[in-house]
């Protein structure tokens, strides 16, 4: 069997590829001829290469400690002695197979949606209560302050009904852990609370002007207990942080990773198993307190027919801007026609999106808790 292979040669000093053969001097070294008549020769020991390429349709490469490349044509011949051919060269099989090509990429797609929806709420929840009370306070520092700075303006409720209301939570829904309360006016929260990690509770003056009662505000008040108790904000925050660690992965922008956390834990909306693990110790904590629980559910179907007519009346605004926009382009009727069909898809997501659903569980689960409430006081009676 010949040990002459022609192969492509850069020698490290021009770019330009030459004509070159290379063949066997020992078991630890080969010899390479270059040049128009292969005038020029050089020897390198198998020690001095490093092997790469051989990806798709591109051949094994060789590149040598004096800068110099060889590129072969084909596979490596039997008789060149590098350590990991035989190696690479089942790798590189594996690489052209479809089969394994398919299933390599249905198994980053399965490994990355379990790792969004249960890995990184495990870590977010394992994570979250092991946090020392010290760091849990900073990290509600920073999130209270971007609250108050960038979201909230000074209340404007009298003095009076806060300390009421303070007096109210402190007797009935703190249970020997109370929250500081501190009222605000919504401004971009609206009718609104939020629960912080440093154990603090920022209900705005909309939601307390939206409740009909005292009892209604300790319904939403004993919510946000149980956000506290269950460190919902900070899990929230964490997975947020999770998933822009798992973005940088992918993209490798890592810009504003942790300045971002506070805006996290505000503004992204709890997922439907927080909110529904807060409501049931709010329903648990009312009825231990002997507060009917109709007063939350009744404060939840008011608070969503008001977000329903804010976003119906937003998209008639929408809609109206829109036809006036296209009234101004009548020239360019496809575009308008493209522009109205965007509109039409990105309202309809949005739809998909929309928190109503979730909300109108919330309001029959308080429902069927009211209906236990009522079937166990009756028990007594009929027996």
């Amino acid at each position: 069997m010949s040990q002459t292979i022609d192969v492509i040669f850069y020698d490290g000093v021009v770019s330009k590829p030459q004509h070159a053969q290379v063949s066997a001097l020992s078991p630890l070294e080969v010899l390479i001829r270059y040049g128009e008549q292969l005038q020029h020769q050089r020897r390198y020991l198998y020690d001095d290469m490093v092997l790469i390429g051989a990806l798709g349709q591109l051949h094994p490469v060789i590149e040598l400690n004096d800068d110099a490349r060889i590129e072969f044509q084909g596979p490596l011949p039997e008789w060149f002695n590098y350590g990991t051919k035989n190696v690479q060269h089942s790798v590189w099989k594996l690489e052209r197979s479809p089969s394994l090509i398919i299933f390599s990429l249905v198994f980053v797609v399965a490994f990355g949606f379990a790792l969004i929806k249960w890995g990184i709420p495990a870590a977010s929840h394992y994570v979250a209560f092991k946090l020392p009370a010290n760091t849990l306070n900073k990290i509600g520092d920073q999130v209270e302050e971007y609250v108050l700075d960038n979201m909230t303006k000074p209340s404007h409720l009298a003095q009076g009904q806060k300390d009421q209301i303070k007096a109210q939570y402190l007797s009935t829904i703190a249970e020997g852990r109370p929250a500081k309360l501190i009222f605000r006016e919504g401004d971009h929260l609206g009718a609104n609370a939020v629960a912080l990690p440093n154990n603090t509770i920022i209900i705005t003056d909309e939601l307390i002007e939206l409740a009909h009662s005292d009892q209604e505000i300790l319904g939403v008040l004993a919510h946000e207990q149980g956000h506290l108790v269950e460190r919902h904000s900070l899990q929230q925050g964490l997975s947020s942080l999770g998933m822009s660690v798992l973005y940088i992965a992918i993209t490798g922008d890592s810009s504003d990773l942790l300045s971002s956390l506070p805006a996290a834990m505000v503004g992204a909306n709890y997922s439907r198993k927080f909110e529904k693990q807060a409501d049931l110790y709010a329903l648990n904590l009312m009825d231990r307190k002997h507060i009917e629980v109709s007063h939350f559910a009744n404060f939840l179907q008011r608070l969503n027919d008001e977000v329903t007519a804010e976003e119906k009346a937003d998209k008639e605004k929408t809609e109206d801007s829109k036809q006036k926009s296209d009234q101004d382009k009548k020239s360019d009727q496809t575009g308008s026609q493209k522009e109205q069909t965007e509109q039409h898809v990105s309202l309809d997501v949005l739809d998909a999106l929309s928190s109503h659903p979730a909300t109108e569980e919330r309001i029959q689960m308080v429902r069927d808790f009211e209906k236990q409430q009522q079937s166990r006081a009756l028990q007594p009676k009929q027996q």
